[in-house]
């Protein structure tokens, strides 16, 4: 996996081929869940559900995302981002360097590569197939939109 940063946003690209099986997606007891983790810090991150629209605390756009993995037991000091040589914590330093990463699609990215998606499994297969780019944040720089959920 190689990550890049584009307009301000950082990204995980694809670097495997990809397969039209569901025989890629690796099973994790922990996603979907809905709790709060504290970190070393002593800060407690909500962690947000696959599926639920947020919004980028540091966006002056109010630009929307929504969460397709996340990764509970990763935290932000820990996860690598090759393009910008760096850990989404050192990108990301105003924010918990124990907080877990959430990977997340912008919706009008969304809306241009999937017309008619329904579940956060469509978006998985598009990134997959290199059709849908994520970015990775610090669970703690997103923000849930009341009310606003995709399953």
């Amino acid at each position: 996996m190689t990550d890049s940063e584009e307009n301000g946003r950082t990204q995980r690209q694809q670097t495997t081929d990809p397969d039209a099986s569901a025989g890629w997606r690796t099973p994790r007891a922990t996603q979907g869940v809905d709790h709060a983790i504290a970190t070393d810090g002593g800060t407690a991150t909500r962690l947000p559900t696959a599926g639920d629209r947020v919004r980028d605390r540091d966006s002056d756009d109010g630009d929307e995302l929504v969460v397709v993995e996340i990764h509970p037991d990763t935290e932000a000091r820990e996860c690598w981002l090759d393009a910008l040589d760096a850990t989404v914590a050192e990108v990301n330093s105003a924010y918990d360097a124990a907080a877990p990463v959430v990977e997340a699609a912008y919706v009008e990215d969304v809306s241009e590569a999937l017309d008619g998606w329904r579940s956060v499994e469509d978006l998985r297969d598009a990134v997959s197939f290199g059709a849908l780019s994520l970015y990775t944040f610090p669970a703690d720089r997103l923000t849930r939109v009341p009310g606003g959920a995709w399953r």
